[in-house]
């Protein structure tokens, strides 16, 4: 099915699954602001996307990297600084190149759902002080930052479970759902959906997502919501 860009036409219920981390994230923990140069790998990702968009909000500097000219494409629709595209780029080179056209050191805050060589391989771009926000493993490889790095480029790691804040501090997850709404309500956010699926098919929608096709989020939606009943 044809991708679908939905500012309005989502209930507000949808939007912690699609903006909810990446909002407490860079807000709440990176405290991102537009003096700063935001690195944001897996970008044509579900948490990616917002993390962008979010980026953008917060008039910050935001580079992107994406696999495939479709990708790469949409982010830049989203006035996203520069992007990287990893079929045809190398990623340091790339940012470095970049950097030095807007005379900027280096990055300030990295954005990592993905973990693996590509998480390695951007740190060399970080600058002194810079924040990493761990968001997932998207690669399968659980990076390993030396500690003795993080000590002499006085770094800030920021290890983030979005989930956990609903135990510990229910009122800033509260707070981060107000600001996503008023941010929806005012069309500065969009929750990009590239696939639906019905339920019956769930299992073509984790293809989509392993096989690295979806772009934002995809959506398994019932046929019929007559015919659901609990099994509880």
């Amino acid at each position: 099915m044809p991708a679908l860009s939905m500012p309005l036409a989502l209930p507000p219920l949808n939007l912690p699954v699609a903006f909810g981390a990446p909002h407490l994230a860079l807000v709440y923990r990176a405290n991102l602001t537009s003096s700063q140069v935001l690195l944001v790998l897996g970008a044509a990702g579900g948490v990616g996307l917002a993390a962008v968009q979010i980026g953008k909000i917060c008039g910050a500097v935001v580079i992107a990297v994406a696999r495939g000219d479709e990708k790469v494409q949409l982010l830049k629709s989203l006035g996203v600084d520069h992007v990287v595209d990893l079929m045809n780029q190398y990623v340091t080179a790339s940012i470095k190149e970049f950097l030095k056209s807007r005379n900027l050191k280096g990055v300030d805050v990295l954005y990592d759902p993905v973990g693996g060589n590509l998480a390695k391989e951007t740190r060399k771009l970080l600058n002194w002080g810079a924040q990493i926000l761990v968001i997932g493993f998207a690669s399968g490889e659980i990076p390993v930052i030396p500690a003795n790095i993080i000590l002499v480029k006085n770094w800030i790691v920021h290890g983030f479970y979005w989930g956990s804040y609903r135990i510990h501090q229910p009122a800033v997850l509260e707070d981060s759902v107000r600001e996503l709404i008023s941010w929806m309500e005012k069309g500065l956010i969009t929750v990009h959906i590239s696939h639906t699926y019905s339920l019956s098919k769930a299992n073509l929608a984790f293809s989509a997502i392993k096989d690295g096709k979806a772009i934002g989020k995809v959506m398994i939606v019932f046929d019929d919501l007559g015919t659901v009943r609990s099994k509880l």
